[in-house]
């Protein structure tokens, strides 16, 4: 698993640990009963798969600078594809900035001879205050610049964030659905997915880093020509603080690397334990307390691991703190030698130590955001890898157009193997569909039912054979186009947060014509139920949104089935689509299928075999093989039919 742990819905964040945590548990926290045994201690978890697992720890230096150009000019070139202008003056500001503290490190060190020589303060002041003003200003416009690049950047973080989330959505929805068989690419898909979320936090990191390097070549600039020692005075004063700062960051990374498994199921058990959907059984069946107990003991251990890496974090720092005070007396040291030895005037000592201090705060935000963006970075690569690869998979087969609904389909030695099976999902089969004719597929589970019905709506390609809607080859036929003529009711159909008009009309381009919902929803008995609800057509059917409402399973198979009702399409695919339907509902349904079937090439695919007696054909699959097909009453009255043994069963239960 390598999702965030805010990766589930109803989670933002990590989880308040409350009373939980504390020494004296609170009343209302469930203790374990002395009459029952101890719960069993959840196992360690360790997912060992993550892709980028110690990427920050194995990491040298060296990997790190040459990561970390590569970070910025894909975060360049995302901001630069939304907004250019916004890129444009974040360079400019940042620029800006480098110049004011170039010009004000100048104006300090014109100032301070002025300061240091004069006779009285008042002259003093009369001599230096041109430079002293010139150094105001300056250091007033680099912090207008920066302000002015903050500005920029918080323009660029909404919009880079909505390309990024826009178009690894639309590619996900534009890819081959065969694409989602591959192995890995869910994996894939969710490391693109964080390096989307990630995009944002790039930017602006990137803006600080590069901010920081500014600030140091302006500083490193202007010290080189006071005098070049002091470049390698500065190094000595800044270096260990940065290192210290590198080594501090994995630290911080280790904690959480260890620590990210058990967050990230914690986050995913917290979901499920505030979800309404599980509030019944959770209660019921009495799971609260042993969930609790596992929900703290997920906690304790998160804790436990990052109070751990406090101290050796205090350590570092400190020592890092202590080497980098060495280091900077050492500089005073230098410079007082240097002045008292009459090889540098003191105004150029004072400088120095300003552009020290300037210099410092430079580099510590270059180790800080540098490390940041390392390791961003690598979910950014992750991310712009799993665009080329699904680019490189979108539903782009050919250019032929089919402008009406099929007359025929026409399955000639159709074959499909899934990736990585040693069998197939279907064997070599051929089949003619025809329009006006009802078919019904059957067959026990993993059959190859569902492959069936993708082959022939065109949603996947055989591995082998052809699928010709009449003349036309499916493998050559713009998709598109191909299913404007589908109307499909899924196993699993969405259950839409939209108003119930949208539910219904959902696919379609054409204008929304309330009269024509109304009749899809009459058709399949949802027109009485629809008319219940506050707003009618209007009523947001989403029951965690305020002022949402809810169906019942079998009213959303209802609605899905009129949603594929609505679009008067020309084939008409049904799989499994009254599972959660009472008897009347499934009535409604099959008379509605049966009413409009002269107009088009419908497919039912059921395991309720009385549904299958309105079919005029009914198919049976067994291990991706035809095995039977015809009427249903043939096939029932047949001796070793599979149909009949199904039928059976189903009288049985």
């Amino acid at each position: 698993m390598s999702k965030s742990e805010d990766s589930r819905p109803g989670t933002s964040g990590p989880a308040h640990h409350g009373p939980a945590t504390g020494p004296t548990p609170s009343p209302t926290v469930p203790q374990p009963r002395p009459d029952r045994p101890r719960p069993t201690v959840p196992p360690e978890l360790d997912y060992n798969g993550r892709r980028h697992r110690r990427a920050m720890e194995d990491a040298t230096l060296l990997d790190m600078a040459r990561r970390i150009p590569t970070a910025l000019a894909q975060t360049a070139r995302l901001a630069w594809s939304v907004d250019r202008r916004m890129v444009l003056t974040v360079l400019v500001c940042q620029v800006l900035s480098g110049i004011g503290t170039a010009i004000m490190l100048a104006a300090v060190a014109r100032a301070l001879p002025h300061l240091f020589t004069a006779s009285s303060p008042a002259a003093a002041l009369h001599a230096a205050w041109p430079a002293l003003v010139v150094a105001g200003v300056a250091q007033a416009a680099g912090s207008g610049a920066w302000i002015g690049a903050d500005w920029a950047t918080r323009r660029l973080n909404p919009q880079v964030a909505s390309a990024a989330d826009l178009t690894i959505v639309d590619l996900h929805m534009r890819a081959e659905v065969s694409a989602y068989d591959q192995e890995g690419f869910k994996d894939r898909s969710q490391a693109a997915e964080i390096g989307a979320a990630r995009a944002v936090d790039l930017a602006d990191d990137a803006k600080t880093f590069t901010n920081g390097l500014v600030q140091l070549v302006s500083a490193a600039s202007v010290l080189t020509l006071l005098h070049p020692l002091l470049l390698f005075v500065l190094l000595l004063s800044v270096v260990p603080k940065g290192l210290g700062g590198v080594i501090a960051a994995r630290i911080d990374y280790r904690v959480h690397d260890r620590t990210i498994s058990s967050r990230n199921v914690r986050s995913m058990m917290r979901w499920w334990l505030t979800t309404a959907e599980l509030a019944d059984e959770l209660r019921a069946n009495t799971m609260r307390e042993y969930l609790h107990f596992w929900y703290r003991t997920m906690c304790d251990r998160v804790e436990g691991k990052e109070l751990e890496g406090a101290g050796p974090y205090l350590r570092i720092t400190a020592l890092a703190a202590a080497l980098s005070g060495f280091f900077v007396l050492g500089m005073w040291a230098s410079l007082a030698a240097l002045v008292l030895g009459g090889h540098m005037a003191l105004a150029v000592a004072g400088t120095a130590i300003v552009a020290s201090q300037t210099s410092g705060r430079a580099l510590n935000s270059i180790i800080r955001y540098g490390t940041v963006m390392f390791h961003h970075g690598l979910y950014l690569s992750d991310y712009h890898e799993f665009l080329t690869e699904v680019r490189n998979s979108t539903t782009n087969r050919g250019t032929s157009l089919v402008p009406t609904a099929p007359h025929t389909i026409h399955l000639d030695d159709v074959a499909f193997a899934y990736p990585h099976k040693d069998t197939p999902a279907l064997h070599p089969l051929s089949l003619t569909l025809r329009r006006g004719e009802v078919t019904a597929i059957v067959g026990e589970n993993g059959a190859g039912k569902s492959t069936l019905v993708r082959l022939i709506t065109g949603l996947t390609l055989p591995t082998s054979g052809h699928v010709r809607w009449d003349a036309t080859d499916l493998a050559e036929a713009d998709a598109e186009s191909v299913w404007r003529h589908v109307g499909l009711v899924p196993q699993k159909n969405g259950h839409w947060p939209l108003a119930a008009r949208e539910n219904i009309t959902l696919g379609q381009q054409r204008e929304f014509d309330d009269f024509r919902v109304w009749e899809a929803a009459e058709s399949v008995g949802m027109a009485a139920p629809l008319r219940k609800l506050p707003a009618e057509l209007g009523t947001l059917l989403a029951r965690s949104v305020w002022g949402g409402h809810e169906l019942s399973g079998g009213q959303w198979q209802r609605l899905a089935c009129a949603r594929a009702l609505y679009r008067s399409p020309g084939v008409l695919v049904l799989d499994e689509p009254t599972s959660e339907m009472d008897p009347r509902g499934e009535h409604e349904i099959f008379r509605a299928l049966r009413e409009l079937a002269p107009g088009r090439i419908t497919l039912v695919v059921t395991h309720r075999l009385d549904n299958v007696r309105m079919a005029d054909r009914v198919i049976v699959l067994d291990k991706g093989r035809i095995r039977e097909q015809g009427t249903f009453d043939e096939l029932v009255a047949r001796e070793d039919s599979l149909l009949a043994e199904l039928y059976a069963l189903s009288k049985d239960r």
